[in-house]
């Protein structure tokens, strides 16, 4: 049992493969937050990594993030090396699969030892762990009735945002040439799962200006995209930016759409909000426990949907209700604390 004076010893541990992939990775950046808060709260976080050997019988806690194939064996690797400490698993399902269909692939995993599928691999990580850390309740309902693990052993976690200051919009959207403000977006665009396509032909009937930024590759979705900014006057599109001038992108729209297939939280949405950005995001998924009744939620396979919730939220009064919000149950050191909390259940029940 730990007491609350005492330092916690804690290692998160990232797949090695996002060294080379997306830069603005949103797992990588959850990890990143909590490491830092919980740092700020007085507690000592290693970001293991592949070229460091350590020592793992002197941390209190492993957290491993993401699971399935990028962690293959992490289980049976890190149980035999903790002494005191707990392994903690931070699963990141997005789906929309039905919790049957998890059950039923989490089953066939089973059938033979060389027979592998992705839910199969997570339940038995699931099992192996002390501790299951969900960013929502329906990731939690996705552990327990997806996957068949106790209830008992999931947290609910929820992730954060930094609280930003207020910028000159005026500033922003001039240098745009958007004075009245514009729809954004930020993601890895070029994903099918973020639905992008269907956002622009959304907002293109309504004439608003629209800006997207983030991680894009070369293919159909990017290809059709630039059709679609030939089409339509008013989309401006970018590849991956700086911090700097992302979170002036964020401090200058006017409405933050995300309308993906599926979200775990919508750390960007998260991160537009806290500039005071009005929010349309998904129906699918853990939006609801992040956004409540501050946002406009949309069936993503319906673009009639999405056109009608950004004509809402455009013409609705500005507020300050989910800046509120956050502020007062969504920053990271919120997350951070809860995250420490989860943890020291688990190492007094050890």
């Amino acid at each position: 049992m730990k007491d609350k004076s005492v330092t916690v010893k804690i290692g998160f541990l990232l797949p090695a493969n996002f060294a080379i992939g997306n830069p603005g990775n949103g797992i990588r950046a959850q990890a990143r937050h909590q490491a830092q808060a919980l740092e700020r709260l007085g507690h000592e976080v290693t970001r293991l990594n592949p070229w460091d050997t350590h020592e793992l019988s002197t941390f209190d806690v492993v957290h491993f993030f993401l699971g399935g194939f990028e962690n293959l064996w992490v289980v049976e690797q890190v149980k035999g090396q903790l002494s005191k400490g707990i392994l903690v698993f931070g699963p990141i399902i997005d789906t929309n699969a039905p919790n049957w269909c998890y059950r039923l692939a989490a089953y066939a995993g089973h059938l033979h030892e060389k027979l592998y599928t992705i839910p199969g691999v997570l339940r038995d990580q699931a099992i192996g762990s002390d501790l299951i850390v969900c960013r929502s309740k329906h990731e939690q309902d996705r552990v327990v009735k997806g996957l068949g693990i106790e209830a008992r052993k999931t947290a609910i976690v929820l992730n954060g945002t930094d609280m930003a200051e207020l910028v000159d919009t005026n500033a922003v959207r001039g240098e745009l040439g958007f004075l009245e403000g514009y729809v954004l977006h930020v993601s890895a665009y070029t994903q099918s799962r973020k639905n992008v396509v269907r956002l622009v032909e959304a907002v293109g009937a309504l004439g608003y200006p629209l800006v997207i930024a983030g991680y894009a590759e070369p293919g159909p979705i990017y290809d059709r995209l630039q059709q679609l900014v030939r089409t339509f006057g008013n989309v401006r599109l970018y590849n991956f930016l700086d911090n700097v001038a992302l979170h002036r992108l964020y401090g200058g729209c006017r409405v933050f759409c995300m309308p993906s297939v599926f979200e775990g939280t919508g750390l960007a949405a998260l991160e537009a909000a806290s500039y005071g950005a009005k929010v349309v995001i998904t129906q699918n998924g853990g939006a609801r426990d992040y956004f409540a009744e501050h946002a406009q939620y949309v069936d993503p396979n319906n673009t009639s949907t999405i056109r009608e919730a950004l004509k809402r939220a455009w013409d609705e009064p500005e507020s300050v209700l989910l800046r509120d919000h956050l502020r007062r149950n969504l920053t990271w050191e919120h997350s951070a604390q809860q995250l420490l909390a989860a943890y020291e259940r688990c190492l007094r029940s050890t």
